[in-house]
């Protein structure tokens, strides 16, 4: 195999595993029960983006100012829904544990996530290395993963 060969064979593998977690589509392709969901649920929702997950629905979207996301299944069932929350609002327990567990990193982004009726939260960390952690609303972790 040359060179150049190597190289596209090398996009193609790297772009078929980046795919083969969502796939953008049009909003044309989007169930009619999913978009009556959405629409009623989030009626003032701009800058919508949809993807299909698996056999899912998942909507990210803005409400005024702040980042929005939600999962449907194909009838239009919510699955889960996120909003980007500010640093300050992080329950003081996860607050104290990240920075126990992870001294050196800075706090990047917190997400506020509700997936039938359980809440947790989603924080971004920046530091050696980046990661991803997930905590419960009690302030129990739950995992990491590298970002």
């Amino acid at each position: 195999m040359n060179y150049r060969s190597t190289i596209l064979a090398t996009f193609i593998l790297v772009g078929g595993t980046a795919s083969s977690n969502a796939q953008d589509i049009d909003q044309s392709k989007v169930p009619a029960a999913v978009k009556t969901a959405f629409t009623k649920a989030y009626p003032k929702a701009t800058d919508v983006d949809w993807e299909l997950k698996g056999a899912n629905y998942q909507v990210d979207f803005d409400l005024g100012k702040v980042d929005h996301k939600a999962t449907y299944t194909n009838t239009g069932k919510t699955i889960s829904f996120e909003k980007d929350i500010p640093n300050a609002q992080l329950p003081a327990a996860i607050a104290k544990s990240i920075k126990s567990k992870y001294p050196k990193g800075k706090i990047d982004d917190v997400d506020w996530i509700n997936t039938g009726g359980k809440i947790s939260y989603k924080v971004d960390i920046e530091g050696t290395p980046d990661v991803n952690v997930w905590y419960s609303a009690d302030g129990k972790f739950i995992k990491e993963l590298a970002d």
